[in-house]
């Protein structure tokens, strides 16, 4: 599965047009929260609008995603902005995440629930894990992602319950059901 992922994110990437690479608008409410120094890492970053944000933040970023394609443009649109990002192809199914401490870790659009163990052990002390998914409410209106890919309601703050968490919000955003949580470790 993991292989026709790639292929599918691969062959999306290649018409990216750019559009969308601002951060979501709730990040600006929680900045204060966010270090600005530090290593971040960036999972399932895709074509890099976190990783960019988190850059131009000043953060040193580690960018990964199973879609080298998409890495190649966040990577190319960092340094058009005078911005280095580190990148590193993974395959989230398959692989673990990369070794921290960091001081942020962001995951936007992703939902495997065995990765939170993970995330929470490669934080600093103080680290910050930001993320925003998509819940099950999202198939009141759409098809798709189907329900594996889908957190039940309150389940990312579950899988915060070790981390304090400081902003934490469940909503309906651009006609997605999305949940928010800003946590520290």
């Amino acid at each position: 599965m993991a292989e026709s992922d790639r292929i599918k994110w691969d062959q999306r990437y290649r018409q990216f047009t750019g559009i969308g690479q601002e951060p979501p608008s709730w990040l600006i409410d929680v900045s204060d929260e966010i270090p600005h120094l530090g290593r971040a890492l960036d999972i399932a970053a895709g074509t890099g609008r976190l990783s960019l944000w988190l850059a131009r933040r000043g953060l040193d970023v580690l960018a990964v995603d199973i879609s080298s394609v998409g890495l190649e443009l966040a990577q190319q649109t960092a340094e058009a902005e005078g911005h280095l990002i580190e990148t590193l192809p993974l395959d989230l199914e398959a692989q673990s995440l990369p070794d921290g401490p960091f001081d942020v870790i962001t995951c936007f659009h992703y939902w495997q629930r065995d990765i939170f163990p993970m995330i929470r052990d490669r934080l600093r002390p103080e680290g910050v894990f930001v993320a925003e998914v998509a819940t099950i409410a999202n198939l009141e209106l759409h098809p798709h992602p189907s329900l594996q890919y889908l957190a039940e309601p309150n389940e990312l703050k579950q899988q915060c319950r070790t981390l304090q968490i400081a902003y934490y919000q469940e909503c309906w955003s651009d006609d997605n059901a999305m949940a928010r949580v800003v946590a520290r470790k």
